[in-house]
């Protein structure tokens, strides 16, 4: 493993370390998420008024949500089919790093989203519904409402196009930067849609892209530590 990659997982270890720290301060004190939520939510009416838009819903979760997916399975059959299009073979690594590692992030994402006793904040009793609000890692209570909304998934559909920036990194760098930045518009605009909605927390979000990039660099330290192996040169 050469000394700019180190350079680079370092990096990565010590700001994956200290947003990790930021954001279970922000999910264990709740201030900034209830701050953020109240920006949306109408105390006159004890809801969000934008919950039900038919607009938002359509254009902003499930139009964006069919791209992100599309996406996905498009850079699947490309990588399949640059088994036999010399076209597509010096994209072949590229496109199955991309998939793996966008597939496997998303699927980390939505399973602890599944799996998770934390609820929404449409569901919590400040904003109109029933299930009492408590700490990231605090014991479970029985009024936790239904829960499964912990971390932030429709979020992490764009999020995941990051993938594209560790797969493109060191061959298509100006590539990887627009994957970069598209993946992080995509993900703040996902995020925004279910905050404005009242459908997750700013804190939810953010774990999101945490859970994203990890999953990504956790790949491709794992990539590259084969790589060293093989190749001590390297």
């Amino acid at each position: 493993m050469n000394k700019s990659y180190r350079c680079f997982a370092l990096i990565n270890l010590i700001g994956l370390l200290l947003s990790g720290l930021l954001f279970t301060w922000m999910s264990r004190n709740g201030a900034v998420d209830f701050w953020a939520a109240n920006l949306f939510f109408d105390s006159a009416t004890q809801q969000f008024p934008l919950r039900i838009s038919h607009g938002l819903d359509f254009w902003g979760h499930t139009v964006l949500k069919a791209i992100t997916v599309w996406a996905w399975a498009l850079c699947i059959v490309l990588a399949i089919a640059s088994n036999w299009l010399a076209l597509l073979r010096p994209w072949r690594r590229v496109l199955t790093v991309f998939v793996v590692m966008a597939g496997a992030a998303a699927f980390v994402v939505q399973t602890l989203k599944g799996a998770s006793v934390h609820s929404c904040p449409w569901d919590i009793n400040t904003f109109g519904g029933h299930a009492m609000w408590f700490p990231l890692f605090e014991t479970i209570n029985n009024v936790s409402g239904p829960g499964r909304c912990w971390p932030g998934g429709h979020a992490s559909g764009g999020f995941a196009i990051i993938a594209g920036y560790f797969a493109l990194r060191e061959s298509k760098r100006q590539l990887a930067h627009w994957a970069l930045a598209i993946g992080m518009a995509l993900g703040v605009v996902m995020s925004l849609v279910q905050m404005v909605r009242g459908a997750h927390f700013l804190s939810h979000n953010l774990w999101s892209v945490w859970l994203v990039w990890v999953t990504c660099f956790v790949i491709d330290f794992l990539l590259h530590l084969m790589q060293s192996r093989k190749n001590p040169a390297v």
